[in-house]
């Protein structure tokens, strides 16, 4: 059916016996297409010469500036931080219309490469970037979640500027510029603004509780009952409702935004168990720590708790009721309930005798200290050591979990002196810390009672220092 399309069908009255005829048809088809063709490109050239006519007559009615072809107007200026012989300078107005702003903060286990992947980024690109960073910046061990950086490429792909701000640590960003053919980096140092405040604080409930009512966060809470007051403050055990706390310590700034803590010059708990002072002090030879209202060392060779825990699930007790065993057995050691996760550090310094599972204890972690100490930290999720490590005081060595005979997630502490268990909660009694050098007492008490005379006064305030 479909040759008739072409040649009519015989029994038609259009019917030719002339030998000739196909040819004939097929010559007649070829010119008729001929003539639909042509006809097509004409009517091509009237749309296409309709489309510059508008066009022309748009860009006619925008006034020109005389002597001066009319130009594109960036959207976001370039500026290159950099002087010198080898800064470049855009070569057209095109030039500085044509980058491309990509914006990315890391995500939680994220990369610098892989935010640049997901920015489609090329490999080459990324490979040169990486080569300018090495020299500033170690990407491994100073990026973090919430970093975020700020890329500038051009229309071929190719990075013109790269500006990374870190999270903990704003006023260190790094800057990075295409210098001729190649990329150059450096590290800024800005500058933030130092305040001095106080907080004075009554406890309730709990320390951490009574600080965040005050306005701030338990950075500040920690770095007291764990840096500070370690190794001679318990503060699950020790405060009593009423008991006191006195603060003086530095807040860092940046255009107004505060950034972290500074040095806590001064802290002072007042309570029923226990009274303690501590105040920073800084020798001549750039040597600090924490003393007391004499000028004695508030660091201990132990500390009294080897993490931040909620309570004290099971204490120290030469005979127990085991709740896996059912049976009374000697519960030599302290086990605090923590979340599973939570860091585990070690109490004084030495080094790691044993790393690894070991029957009940599951994953365990034993150090060797002088004086013919050891400890050991029990039902660990993960360990941070190996065996043969020097480890200091308050060093991670590990994180609360529940392996070995454990029935929740809990630390299980031990503490022996030649071979002999004793009670960790009772290694502290009767120490004393390093006298300060007579030589510098003098000036530590001038420091020790000016601030001491900030929380004498009867508001909180802050005071303004000079840039950092």
């Amino acid at each position: 059916m479909r040759k008739w399309l072409f040649y009519p069908p015989p029994n038609t009255a259009v019917i030719t016996h002339s030998p000739n005829y196909p040819a004939r048809f097929h010559k007649n088809m070829r010119s008729f297409s001929s003539i639909w063709f042509g006809a097509i490109c004409i009517f091509v050239l009237i749309l296409v010469g309709v489309r510059f006519e508008l066009l022309y007559e748009r860009i006619a009615a925008v006034p020109a500036t005389p002597g001066h072809p009319p130009t594109l107007v960036p959207v976001e200026p370039v500026q290159l931080p950099f002087t010198g012989p080898d800064a470049t300078e855009p070569t057209s107005s095109f030039a500085a219309t044509a980058l491309r702003v990509i914006r990315d903060t890391l995500n939680y286990d994220d990369t610098i490469y892989h935010s640049l992947k997901r920015n489609k980024i090329g490999e080459a690109q990324i490979l040169a970037l990486n080569q300018a960073l090495k020299d500033v910046f170690d990407t491994r061990s100073e990026s973090h979640p919430g970093d975020h950086y700020i890329l500038k490429i051009d229309t071929t792909g190719t990075i013109q500027h790269f500006s990374y701000t870190p999270e903990k640590t704003p006023e260190r960003p790094v800057l990075i510029v295409r210098q001729t053919a190649r990329l150059s980096a450096q590290r800024l140092q800005l500058p933030l603004e130092t305040r001095l405040e106080t907080i004075e604080v009554t406890i309730v409930d709990n320390l951490f509780n009574a600080i965040s009512i005050a306005g701030e966060n338990d950075v500040l809470t920690d770095r007291l009952t764990d840096d500070i007051f370690g190794a001679v403050i318990d503060f699950i055990v020790d405060p009593r409702v009423g008991d006191r706390m006195g603060v003086v310590f530095e807040k860092m700034y940046q255009n107004g935004r505060f950034i972290r803590y500074g040095r806590i010059l001064l802290a002072h708990y007042q309570g029923r168990v226990v009274d303690q002072l501590a105040v920073y002090y800084e020798d001549a030879e750039k040597n600090w720590g924490y003393y007391d209202e004499k000028g004695q060392s508030v660091a201990r060779p132990f500390l009294l708790q080897p993490l931040s825990y909620r309570r004290i699930s099971s204490p120290f007790s030469r005979k127990r009721f085991h709740p896996v065993l059912k049976k009374n057995v000697p519960h030599l050691g302290v086990d605090y309930a923590a979340s599973t996760g939570t860091k585990v550090w070690a109490t004084a310094r030495g080094y790691v005798t044993y790393a690894g599972r070991k029957g009940s204890y599951g994953k365990l972690v034993e150090i060797e200290h002088p004086n013919g100490y050891r400890t050991r930290y029990a039902h660990l999720s993960r360990i941070r050591v190996k065996k043969g490590q020097a480890v200091k005081q308050h060093a991670v060595i590990g994180n609360v979990g529940m392996t070995g005979r454990a029935t929740g997630p809990h630390l299980h502490y031990e503490l022996l002196k030649n071979g002999r268990h004793i009670n960790p909660r009772n290694i502290n009694r009767q120490a004393k810390g390093e006298p300060l050098q007579k030589r510098y007492l003098p000036d530590f008490i001038k420091q020790r009672d000016t601030h001491q005379a900030l929380l004498r006064r009867p508001d909180n305030h802050q005071i303004h220092l000079a840039d950092r």
